[in-house]
C-alpha cells in the first residue's frame, strides 16, 4: 500500500479516465490497493482477477437490482437489473436462442452480411471502420434477432449509442436528453410491431417476448420494453467495440494478422485475445445486501462496488505478459463477458460473428493502415469508438 502522500486518487466515474487507457493506474491498484477506495464517489473499485470473479459468484450477497450501473435505476425491469431467481426467470425466456448451435443457425445471414460489407471495402481499399463496418455488422443483425426490420440499422445503432451513455445523466444535460429520446424513439417502433407479432408471430424475441409468460403471468408492456432496450444496447454496442479497436490494434501487429492469414485455424484464440485486449465494457456494479469483505478488505452492507473489467484482464497473477497482444494465447481466461449468474448471454453469438468476420478479414486483406486515430468517446460505461478511418491492400 503506498502511503497517504504518494496514494493516488482516481475518480472511477470520470469518463475521461476510461477514455485515457488507464492501465498504469490499474497496475497501481493491483498492485498497491485491489480494493480501492474511491472516496470521491464513496465505492470500492475491484481490480484483480480473482476479486472479480468473488463478487460475480456471490450474487446472493452482491446485488445487481437497480444498481448495476453507476446510476441507479430502480423502476428498471429488465433482466441485467434484477437478481435471481427472476434474473433466471427472465433469462430462460430467450436463453435457448443464444446455445451454440442455435447461433450457428444464424451462419447463413452472418456471412452474408459480413461478405457484402467487406465486398464494399474492398472495392475501395479504404474503410470508415465505425460506420461501414463496426457498427452495421452488428446492428443488423441485432434488428434481425430483435425483429426490427434491418433497413432500420442506422437507427438502431443511434439509439445503441445514446442509451449506452446511460452513466452521463446525471452529468450532461445534453446526454441525458439523448438517452431519454432514445428510449422514446424506439418505443414508438415497439407499440408498432408488438401488435403484429401478437397477432402474427415470427422467429424472433419480440415474438418471443409478446407470447411468453412467467408462473402464468404475461410480460407487461414495461417488461418487453427494458428488454428490448437492454438487447439494443447490449448487442449493437460491445461487439461494434471489439471490431473498432481490434482492427487498430492488428494495425500495430502486422506479423499477428498474418499468422491468422497463414493459419486461419488460430482464429477462435484471436478472437478471446481481441476481446480480453479491448474489454468493450470498462465496468458494472453491484451492492453490498450484508457486511462482507473482497480480497481481505471489508466492505459493509449498502456499499456500492465497481468490477473493472480491464483490469482483470491484464492481471499478471493469472495472464503471462498481459501487456502483450498474443492471438495464440490459451488458455484466456478473461472476464470481459462476466461471470456466474450474469455471464453475458450473447457471449457465444458474439464470439461467432467475431470469428467470420475475422477469418474473411484476414483471407481479403492485409496492411492495414489507421488514416487517423479511432476517435473514442468519453464514456464510463463502454470504450465506444465514434470514427476510425483504416486503410490496407486487396489480397
Amino acid at each position: 500500500m503506498a502511503t497517504t502522500d504518494t496514494r493516488p486518487a482516481f475518480d472511477l466515474l470520470d469518463p475521461e479516465f476510461y477514455r485515457s487507457a488507464p492501465w498504469e493506474a490499474f497496475r497501481w491498484m493491483r498492485a498497491n490497493e485491489p480494493v480501492y477506495r474511491d472516496e470521491r464517489n464513496g465505492m470500492w473499485g475491484i481490480s484483480r482477477h480473482a476479486d472479480v470473479l468473488d463478487v460475480e459468484r456471490r450474487a446472493d450477497v452482491f446485488s445487481s437490482e437497480a444498481h448495476y450501473r453507476a446510476v441507479p435505476s430502480p423502476g428498471e425491469v429488465n433482466m441485467i437489473a434484477q437478481d435471481d431467481p427472476q434474473h433466471q426467470r427472465q433469462r430462460r425466456l430467450v436463453s435457448n436462442r443464444f446455445t451454440p448451435r442455435a447461433v450457428r443457425g444464424n451462419d447463413e445471414h452472418m456471412r452474408e452480411v459480413i461478405t457484402e460489407l467487406v465486398d464494399a471495402a474492398v472495392a475501395k481499399g479504404e474503410i470508415e471502420v465505425v460506420d461501414d463496418l463496426a457498427a452495421q455488422l452488428p446492428a443488423r443483425l441485432t434488428c434481425r434477432l430483435l425483429g426490427f426490420p434491418e433497413e432500420r440499422w442506422r437507427e438502431l445503432k443511434s439509439w445503441s449509442e445514446r442509451l449506452m451513455r446511460t452513466d452521463m445523466r446525471e452529468r450532461d444535460e445534453t446526454q441525458a436528453a439523448e438517452f431519454y429520446a432514445a428510449n422514446f424513439e424506439f418505443v414508438a417502433v415497439l407499440q408498432q410491431l408488438i401488435p403484429e407479432r401478437m397477432g402474427c408471430p415470427a422467429d424472433d424475441l419480440l415474438s418471443v417476448w409478446t407470447h411468453a409468460d412467467i408462473d402464468g403471468r404475461p410480460l407487461s408492456p414495461e417488461q418487453i420494453v427494458h428488454e428490448t432496450g437492454l438487447f439494443i444496447a447490449g448487442g449493437a454496442e460491445t461487439t461494434r467495440t471489439v471490431i473498432a479497436h481490434g482492427l487498430r490494434t492488428f494495425a500495430d501487429h502486422p506479423d499477428q494478422w498474418e499468422l491468422l492469414h497463414e493459419h486461419p485455424e488460430h482464429v477462435p484464440t484471436a478472437v478471446e485475445e481481441m476481446i480480453r485486449w479491448v474489454t468493450p465494457l470498462n465496468n458494472f456494479f453491484r451492492l453490498a445486501r450484508a457486511d462482507t469483505e473482497v480480497g481481505g478488505q471489508a466492505i459493509r452492507k449498502g456499499e456500492r462496488v465497481i468490477l473493472l473489467y480491464p483490469s482483470a484482464n491484464r492481471d499478471e497473477a493469472v495472464f503471462t505478459d498481459p501487456d502483450v497482444f498474443d492471438v495464440t494465447r490459451d488458455p484466456n481466461p478473461h472476464v470481459a463477458f462476466g461471470h456466474g449468474t450474469h455471464f453475458c448471454l450473447g457471449a457465444n453469438f458474439a464470439r461467432h460473428e467475431l470469428r467470420i468476420l475475422l477469418e474473411t478479414l484476414t483471407a481479403r486483406i492485409t496492411d492495414l493502415r489507421p488514416l487517423a486515430e479511432p476517435d473514442v468517446e468519453p464514456n464510463i460505461f463502454a470504450r465506444a469508438v465514434r470514427s476510425f478511418p483504416l486503410a490496407f491492400r486487396a489480397r
